[in-house]
């Protein structure tokens, strides 16, 4: 039985943008910057080198979507769901996903470099964060049990009242969370970064 292959379009021009969404659609180099696709659904799609910089994203839903190497500059996401997300290698900047119209988000995120992305408030049990760089971002008051921060690289980013419960932060660097504010019993960390998990209690270490 010969395999179905996915839809490609390599170029959507916004007249022609489907308003009632799309499914199991396949996007390549497809360039949606500054477009607006509010409120358009997008269900088991899969987007390859897509810019969405400055996208109008607002009330948008994409179920089981992945992204490849696509650009998330600055997209306006308020009222947007992710539900069950991937992002391979793609550039995510200025995205508030707090404005999403969920509290509960399950995502993936394989070799990302993210700079100012907010998850605060956001429930992301077990969600993946897996050899990316994380910069100037914000994971306050988030839900993070079982989440794996696995070989990423963190540079300013908050962690503040934070459940990371038996999250794993093995061969991570970079960053800095305080015990005393933020849970982490069971959770994974290696050597020599955890020291930073001491830094706030004025102690001495020496070798």
């Amino acid at each position: 039985m010969a395999v179905r292959k996915p839809f490609v379009l390599n170029c959507v021009p916004m007249e022609t943008i489907d308003q009632g969404g799309y499914s199991s659609r396949e996007f390549r180099n497809v360039d949606w910057s500054g477009s607006d696709l509010a409120r358009i659904e997008f269900d088991g799609c899969s987007f390859f080198r897509c810019n969405f910089s400055e996208t109008v994203l607002d009330g948008a839903l994409f179920d089981a979507c992945r992204f490849e190497e696509c650009n998330l500059s600055n997209p306006i996401i308020k009222a947007a769901r992710f539900i069950d997300a991937a992002f391979d290698k793609c550039k995510l900047m200025g995205v508030n996903f707090f404005s999403c119209d969920q509290s509960l988000m399950d995502a993936e995120f394989l070799g990302c470099a993210m700079t100012a992305c907010n998850f605060s408030g956001l429930s992301m049990k077990k969600s993946v964060f897996r050899l990316c760089t994380i910069k100037d971002s914000s994971f306050q008051d988030a839900f993070l049990q079982d989440a794996d921060f696995s070989e990423s690289i963190f540079s300013d980013t908050l962690f503040h009242n934070c459940d990371l419960q038996k999250a794993s932060f093995y061969k991570a660097r970079g960053y800095a969370i305080d015990p005393r504010v933020n849970k982490i019993q069971k959770a994974i960390f290696s050597v020599p970064d955890v020291l930073a998990l001491v830094e706030n209690f004025g102690i001495i270490i020496r070798d």
